[in-house]
């Protein structure tokens, strides 16, 4: 019986020490996860803290960008007003001036006429004194001579009456007064935002491209007659008080396709609206940057000795008279993405000449005008699996510029909008695997032909 109880009791404290241990286990990971958790929270809240000082930098950063904008122009508008002010006064005090000097010429001789002629009356009258004092011992030719010489001086000088003369004088508006067509000018001047109208709204990667996306945030505003601006920098600044921005695109559309850019370079992007009328374009939205990590379009250039390749294989030069066909590095184009033709120089391109899309490499032209393929000819032909379809595009020459767009309808079948020279046609086209892409081509005979890719 004693050994039972023993056993029981040893069995018994065994338990309670694997109890014990695993409570002393659930802690220390419970303490872990607790901790780990806390140090997630904490790399959290740390995030949270840079983006409030972000936030805030934005706020005091624009602010005061806003304010040394609004000083800037008001101490030019300051400077201007005074200029012209000056300018108007001496201007309209010159103008007085001259009217003054014109007439007072013809009085001021007038007035020597009249100085004289009342000199020699007083002298006559003196000497008429002179003889009048002494008339009895004077001789009769001498009285008769001043009779007649004063007799000749009665008529007297032209003066001009007054309704005749200048009255010079001056005339500003009173209703409104010029004071306060100024201030309502002034008053007007001006217009602050807690946020630009426009923003980015989303930056899409493209072959050696962006495709940038903006719509208007304030939905109080009509989106008619509109016109946007879109600029880029791409100096390698991050600050966009130093960047140098340049104009990629103006006019009505809400995103833009921004071609030629290079792979893994940053770009600095904004955009700003106006209305139809205004003569600038409103604030800027805020600067976003951005990347492409995918290479551009580009031929290839192994196994085609009928043409040359330059600017970084996007430029392909007709080297030899075979009529060759020339592919893209590979299945390019896929649904969302367009690619870009401009011809740089060219003759006059024959029907089984030109540019379009394959779902595979060809060996020869003879096989772009069999299935698997979307043909426009030099001649502005269109053969969508070998069948010539109705529609023509304008021929294919020296400046032409044609695109290809791609959209995925499904899985197996894709709509093509293809434009030249701004006439556009739209084409479903079934292909055996919408993700694994198509070939562009191009095949040309002449060693006139260039053609650059985008």
């Amino acid at each position: 019986m004693a050994e039972v109880e023993e056993k029981a009791s040893s069995t018994s404290e065994r338990l309670r020490e694997e109890y014990r241990r695993h409570v002393q286990s659930q802690i220390s990971h419970d303490l872990v996860d607790t901790i780990s958790m806390l140090e997630q929270h904490q790399v959290e809240l740390l995030q949270l803290c840079d983006q409030l000082k972000q936030a805030k930098k934005q706020v005091t950063d624009s602010a005061s960008d806003t304010k040394a904008t609004i000083n800037a122009v008001f101490e030019e508008f300051i400077a201007a007003v005074n200029e012209t002010v000056n300018d108007r006064r001496q201007k309209l005090l010159g103008e007085v001036q001259q009217m003054e000097d014109e007439a007072l010429g013809p009085l001021d001789q007038c007035e020597r006429i009249l100085e004289s002629r009342v000199r020699e009356a007083a002298e006559r009258l003196e000497q008429g004194k002179r003889l009048e004092k002494h008339g009895g011992v004077m001789a009769k030719d001498t009285v008769m001579r001043f009779q007649e010489e004063a007799g000749a001086m009665t008529n007297l000088p032209e003066v001009p009456v007054l309704c005749a003369v200048p009255c010079i004088s001056v005339e500003f508006p009173t209703d409104p007064t010029l004071i306060e067509e100024v201030r309502e000018v002034i008053e007007q001047a001006g217009n602050v935002s807690r946020m630009g109208p426009v923003q980015i709204t989303n930056i899409v990667e493209r072959p050696g491209a962006l495709l940038v996306t903006w719509e208007e945030v304030d939905e109080d505003v009509s989106d008619d007659g509109l016109e946007f601006c879109l600029q880029c920098s791409n100096t390698g600044a991050t600050d966009p008080h130093t960047a140098l921005f340049h104009t990629k695109y103006r006019g009505p559309d809400y995103s833009f396709l921004l071609r030629d850019l290079k792979s893994g370079e940053s770009y600095l992007l904004r955009v700003a609206s106006r209305r139809e009328g205004s003569r600038s374009f409103g604030p800027w939205s805020l600067t976003q940057s951005a990347v492409t990590t995918i290479p551009h379009f580009r031929w290839q250039e192994d196994g085609c000795s009928g043409w040359s390749m330059a600017d970084e294989g996007r430029l392909a030069t007709k080297v030899t008279s075979d009529l060759e066909v020339l592919h893209s590095k590979g299945p390019l184009i896929t649904p969302g993405t367009s690619v870009l033709f401009k011809v740089v120089s060219g003759g006059v391109g024959c029907s089984d000449e030109g540019l379009g899309l394959c779902c595979r490499p060809v060996t020869g032209p003879e096989q772009l005008l069999l299935p698997g393929t979307l043909f426009l000819s030099a001649q502005g032909c269109v053969f969508l699996d070998g069948v010539s379809r109705v529609t023509r595009l304008p021929a294919i020459q020296e400046g032409s510029q044609v695109s290809f767009a791609v959209e995925k309808v499904s899985s197996t079948k894709v709509r093509v909008y293809i434009e030249s020279q701004d006439k556009q046609v739209t084409y479903e086209w079934a292909v055996p695997d919408v993700q694994e892409g198509l070939y562009f081509v191009a095949t040309f005979g002449e060693p006139k032909w260039r053609i650059s890719v985008h």
